[in-house]
């Protein structure tokens, strides 16, 4: 089975995105993260293919701009449809949720 599909089809990986998704909604100041990781990982060119960080820096900036590119990134992150898991896989959220909180999914995901 294809690696990425099983990841997708794991409802704690989901609930993961709803939980960050939820965070970043009470709290838009945490964008200012995902894109900070987004220009280290550009600037240090480890990727090989930037077109995921460069859609998911448009989104988060469009995000920042109005309440309606807001509900579009909270949306795709809510998403469970193929579109979506593309740009999750490259995902630039680390540091978003503390280290209780992913342990909290990494308990789930043994269980």
């Amino acid at each position: 089975m294809d690696e990425g599909l099983e990841i997708r089809r794991n409802p704690v990986i989901q609930q993961r995105w709803l939980f960050t998704a939820e965070k970043i909604a009470r709290d838009p100041s945490l964008l200012r993260i995902a894109l900070a990781n987004i220009a280290r990982w550009i600037a240090a060119d480890e990727l090989g293919n930037d077109a995921p960080l460069l859609d998911w820096r448009a989104r988060i900036e469009a995000a920042q701009a109005t309440p309606e590119g807001m509900c579009r990134l909270l949306d795709l992150m809510r998403d469970d449809g193929e579109d979506a898991w593309y740009l999750k896989t490259c995902s630039p959220f680390p540091g978003v949720l503390s280290r209780n909180e992913l342990e909290q999914f990494r308990c789930a995901w043994v269980h």
